[in-house]
């Protein structure tokens, strides 16, 4: 049998988590000490690479997401809006899934997310547990290590993702803190909390004391699996939910198992509930395989319907950029001379071995800023994006979009809320390889300064499903920039970036006359055309992907209700990126996190409702 089992009993369990990801590890760390006399069962397709150096040194994640041990490797179909490329995801291949391979930066969203979430996408019995003052404790509680406990944080029972912030601050973090400054803006807040524009560094999830990556798999799952309630099988891939043939007397599908393959043989395995943690892409197509979905897609992949929800797979979001690079002055150090100088990486390597510090204990982004348009532009060029964005919410037929739209429009409107993510990187960065020749070197000879905006809550939704041959990966679609109010923020947040280029500061960093890129473009940015013309060739994936499972209401597309369970099921819930309704403003694993510790929240409510 598949394994790495930490208990032993009958093949009868109280929950079943597919996928041992971010939000699974964090739930049955939870549920393994509030409900010590319940059995759970992780199945994960992936494996458990226990003290792995590559997995634990942060300076190396950018291998991993390149690796086919460690990554699913998923690829959308051409995308016509970045010229037909096809956009590598990279996925978790392991037990603390996509934590266990990210970039480390942790970044919070902001109350006014939560708020709209539950007042305008929810019915009236979710909107307490999701407002911001209903989330604030689930923020607070899967990490430590950047700021002091709270009072009844629990802190000495609690398992938790460890967070630092970079052991010393060069001289480019300093500068970044220093320009918004220079444009107004004092530093924002780090954490969970209502919206201010400005700078801000943050802490990555890197445990300083050992210079090791911490993920959900180390934080989480791994002391779960010494509590002897708690059973690991990787290696599983599992097919669909077994429903029973007999509706409830509610007419909603009961879960009675889950049906696997492991080296070949097909198993069935009971548990009274059933939580879907298989990510973004994995969730959706495990319901579609189960018989819950559209009917469309469901006939074209021969699959029974046994409940219809068209939402299944739909809404799909991620985070696109694009960034601007600076040469800079030749006292200003960067993180450049380790992409061709061989004897640095080698330095850089010894220092790691001997004693956890350096460049490879530390993640690649510290320095961020909550930027919205108001920032640095002028009060008539806003308000003409406001009106065209009102024009658009307007003329919205469909009630799912009108209601989402709407929710953006509002942050559009507020000089407070960030349109878009900005973040700096300590070297050059390039994303329009595949438009220059081939025999283009991979980096420049010099040192960069790179600064990238993350658009915040793209317009453009997308789709993820399953085709007729189950072997093969869903069918992913993003369709980026195919709403033409992301082309035209994205471009006004690059005229943002070029005009932060122009201030005091920056202008002091830079080399004059020094080099620009991206290489297809390798001047200053002079009118919003030009910055529409750079974003097909150089726009890139923050690697966010989210939604495809939304808790919105029914009548708007949802796929589950504020307690997390599918539409049309009695005991099937989900719980991961693919919930979240509407892409956040930063990086989406806080949320993934905090999303995990509400779904514990109201697991154990009815646990002990039912008692």
């Amino acid at each position: 049998m598949p394994g790495n089992n930490s208990s032993a009993g009958a093949e009868d369990y109280d929950f079943i988590l597919v996928g041992a990801g971010s939000a699974s590890c964090l739930i049955t760390s939870r549920l393994s000490q509030q409900l010590p006399d319940h059995r759970i069962l992780v199945l994960e397709a992936g494996e458990h690479f226990r003290n792995d150096p590559k997995v634990q040194t942060p300076g190396l994640s950018p291998s991993l997401q390149s690796d086919p041990t460690y990554d699913w490797q998923y690829s959308t179909a051409p995308e016509p809006g970045l010229n037909d490329r096809r956009v590598k995801h990279p996925r978790g291949k392991l037990v603390g899934g996509t934590s266990a391979i990210n970039s480390h930066s942790v970044v919070f969203p902001n109350y006014e997310w939560h708020d709209r979430i539950a007042e305008d996408l929810l019915s009236n019995s979710g909107r307490g547990d999701w407002s911001s003052q209903g989330m604030k404790d689930c923020y607070r509680r899967w990490y430590t290590g950047s700021s002091k406990p709270g009072v009844n944080d629990d802190v000495g029972s609690l398992d938790r993702v460890q967070t630092s912030y970079p052991p010393t601050m060069d001289a480019l973090q300093l500068q970044w803190i220093k320009a918004f400054e220079e444009l107004g803006h004092a530093t924002s807040t780090t954490g969970f909390s209502e919206s201010t524009a400005g700078a801000v560094t943050i802490t990555n999830a890197i445990d300083s004391s050992k210079g090791e990556r911490s993920h959900a798999g180390t934080a989480f799952l791994e002391p779960a699996l010494k509590r002897g309630n708690v059973t690991l099988r990787t290696g599983v891939k599992v097919n669909k939910i077994e429903f029973d043939e007999a509706s409830t007397a509610e007419g909603r599908l009961n879960a009675r198992g889950i049906r696997y393959t492991y080296q070949g043989e097909e198993h069935l395995i009971s548990a009274r509930e059933i939580i879907l943690c298989a990510g973004v892409f994995g969730s959706p197509s495990i319901l579609e395989r189960s018989g819950i979905g559209s009917k469309q897609v469901l006939a074209a992949a021969n699959v029974p319907v046994l409940y219809e929800l068209p939402g299944v797979g739909e809404n799909l979001q991620d985070h696109l950029n694009c960034g601007l690079s600076c040469e800079t002055q030749d006292d200003i150090p960067t993180r450049d001379e380790g992409l061709w100088d061989p004897e640095m990486r080698k330095a850089a390597s010894l220092e790691y071995e001997q004693s956890r510090t350096g460049r490879l204990a530390e993640g690649p982004a510290y320095s961020f800023a909550f930027t919205p348009l108001q920032m640095l532009e002028t009060p008539s060029e806003t308000q003409q994006l406001t009106e065209s964005v009102k024009r658009w919410v307007e003329g919205e037929t469909d009630p799912s979009l009108r209601s989402q739209y709407s929710f953006i429009q509002k942050t559009i409107e507020s000089p407070r809320e960030a349109t878009a993510t900005t973040f700096l990187v300590r070297s050059q960065r390039h994303r329009d390889t595949e438009s220059l020749p081939k025999d283009t070197p991979p980096f420049v000879n010099a040192n960069f300064v790179t600064v990238i905006a993350m658009l915040a809550h793209p317009f453009s939704r997308g789709s993820c499903h399953i085709t007729s041959d189950p072997s093969h990966q869903p069918e992913i679609k993003f369709n980026y920039l195919s709403h033409p109010l992301d082309t035209e923020i994205l471009a006004r947040h690059l005229l943002l970036i070029e005009r932060l280029f122009q201030k005091p500061t920056f202008t002091a960093l830079r080399k004059p006359n020094g080099k620009r890129l991206p290489r297809t473009f390798p001047r200053a940015i002079s009118s919003l055309e030009d910055a529409k013309d750079i974003l097909p060739i150089n726009a890139a994936t923050n690697y966010h992907p989210s939604s495809t499972c939304s808790m919105m209401r029914e009548d708007l597309g949802g796929v589950v209700d504020e307690g997390l369970r599918v539409y049309g099921t009695k005991n099937v819930r989900v719980c991961d990126a693919s919930i979240l309704p509407i892409i956040p403003r930063g990086n989406i694993l806080t949320a993934v996190y905090a999303f995990a510790e509400k779904a514990v929240e109201l697991i154990c409510r009815e646990v002990e409702s039912s008692a």
